[in-house]
């Protein structure tokens, strides 16, 4: 295998994590339909298997040993990470359907791109569904329906007795005693987060405008990855004081836009955007009928370090708290707000994820 230069560059490239163990639903449906047929009892454990350790090879190993054959089904990118919230998974889900068929007591492994494990019951309709022994005797909706939809399904839950090791208490076991640097980043949102759609929200259609940059979005994958980070998004968004669209708009969008992060791994902590333009700029520009309410002689826009600050203090924290403040963006106003606020800047234009996580390991 060629070497890479670090987990994230190998986790946007899965085409040599391959294995005959990994088949679609409807392959493993099909499998399962043939293993009954022979009298075979087909066992399925379904979960995201992120960041894989002991615990669940153990559980893979006990569950073998209550079936014939075992299924385990990996759920999709999408819904791990709106489970899981910011930063997770931590592999993609090719990565991690690698990972489980790489181990000797499993069978089959497929990615589901269903919502919930019901769904994937009713569809496979196993002889087993396997957990884990601290959900017997648990009565909550997810587990209590799961129980409902084995038996629908005409087969039976069974329980490993292994002792409980989750990725999340991994997760937060770093996360508390490993100390991670504090950073705070700040981002530019047209250009730089999204591809540049000149006025945002100006067409009726502007859901479709919207385009992630992907080399960006890579880059505060790495980089909260890396750091305890705090994520601040601040824009300009003159297009309301010329009365393009409202600041509702501008809402709409910056919502939208962080349900495709939130779909990426990433959350946002704070949004900020100035609708105002400066009394001076307006009065040169006689051609644009300019809302008065809108125009004024000092705005908080870009270069201007206010709207971070404001973003700071709303969520009760301060430059000082962090060990590091970086800015990235596409324009001179961005590399100025960087000087202003005494902040490493990224110029994101025209440079790949490469070159940008290669620019910022320098900071």
């Amino acid at each position: 295998m060629t070497r890479k230069d670090d987990w994230e560059t190998m986790k946007a490239n899965t085409d040599e994590f391959k294995s005959e163990k990994i088949v679609d639903i409807g392959t493993a449906a099909k499998r399962i339909s043939e293993l009954k047929r022979q009298n075979k009892k087909a066992g399925l454990c379904a979960g995201g298997f992120d960041f894989l350790h002991p615990g669940h090879i153990k559980h893979f190993e006990s569950a073998k040993k209550l079936c014939d054959c075992l299924f385990v089904s990996v759920t999709s990118d999408r819904f791990v990470a709106a489970r899981k919230g910011s930063g997770r998974p931590i592999f993609s889900e090719k990565l991690r359907a690698y990972s489980v068929a790489s181990i000797e007591y499993v069978d089959y492994v497929f990615i589901s791109d269903l919502e919930r494990a019901t769904e994937v019951i009713e569809k496979l309709k196993p002889s087993y569904y396997i957990k884990g022994p601290d959900f017997i005797g648990k009565t909550t909706p997810g587990i209590t329906a799961e129980r409902e939809a084995i038996t629908s399904a005409g087969g039976e839950i069974r329980y490993t007795n292994d002792e409980k090791l989750s990725t999340t208490d991994v997760i937060r076991y770093i996360q508390e005693k490993v100390k991670r640097e504090k950073l705070l980043l700040g981002i530019d949102r047209d250009g730089t987060l999204i591809e540049n759609v000149p006025f945002l929200g100006k067409e009726k259609l502007w859901e479709k405008q919207i385009r992630l940059k992907k080399d960006v979005t890579n880059l505060i994958s790495y980089v909260q990855t890396k750091y305890d980070t705090v994520k601040v998004v601040i824009s300009n968004q003159q297009g309301v004081a010329r009365g393009y669209f409202g600041t509702e708009t501008v809402e709409k969008v910056n919502r939208h836009i962080g349900k495709l992060l939130k779909e990426e791994g990433i959350a946002i902590d704070s949004w900020q955007y100035c609708p105002d333009a400066d009394a001076s700029y307006a009065a040169l520009r006689k051609e644009v009928k300019f809302n008065p309410d809108f125009v004024k002689k000092k705005t908080r826009r870009k270069p201007s370090p206010s709207m971070l600050l404001h973003a700071l203090q709303e969520l009760r924290i301060s430059i000082s708290d962090f060990d590091k403040v970086v800015i990235i963006g596409d324009s001179e106003d961005d590399a100025l707000f960087a000087k202003n606020v005494g902040a490493a800047y990224i110029d994101v234009t025209c440079k790949n994820y490469a070159e940008l996580k290669k620019e910022f390991d320098r900071i």
